[in-house]
């Protein structure tokens, strides 16, 4: 059988560079086999290079975060912060816990005290996780 199927044909390859091989830090050989897909580590200076070629390309970020092994959203950061390394959006902090709450009532255990409003809050989160497997109030 000489045939070949649809879409597994020469496909256009893509290049980093012509001549040069390095770039300061970037490895442009590493880029190049990232951007036709090939497996290789790459930094994060070369992965952020990689996926501004690719980006420029028309490829969607997903397709770009695969083909460098990143995530979309690392990826999506990286376009939203014009192509430089930013440092991770910190989770927001949990308020903190009020009496009537059932982890206000852990807390007053460690400290050695009594409330009965966070006992009872308590003995409800338990009531709920062995009714429904979860600890939180249902959403009103």
């Amino acid at each position: 059988m000489n045939g070949n199927r649809i879409g597994t044909g020469q496909r256009e390859r893509l290049y980093a560079s012509t001549t040069a091989t390095f770039d300061g830090d970037l490895d442009l050989i590493a880029i190049e086999y990232a951007l036709n897909g090939e497996p290789v580590k790459l930094t994060i200076p070369e992965k952020i290079h990689a996926a501004r070629i690719l980006e420029s390309r028309g490829m969607d970020l997903t397709s770009i975060g695969h083909r460098i092994g990143s995530d979309r959203s690392t990826v999506a950061g990286w376009k939203a912060s014009d192509w430089k390394p930013g440092k991770p959006v910190p989770k927001p902090k949990r308020p903190p816990a009020e009496c009537g709450e059932a982890r206000m009532y852990r807390q007053h255990l460690a400290r050695g005290e009594k409330c009965d409003i966070c006992k009872a809050a308590n003995a409800a989160a338990d009531r709920r996780y062995r009714l429904t497997g979860s600890r939180k109030e249902a959403a009103a």
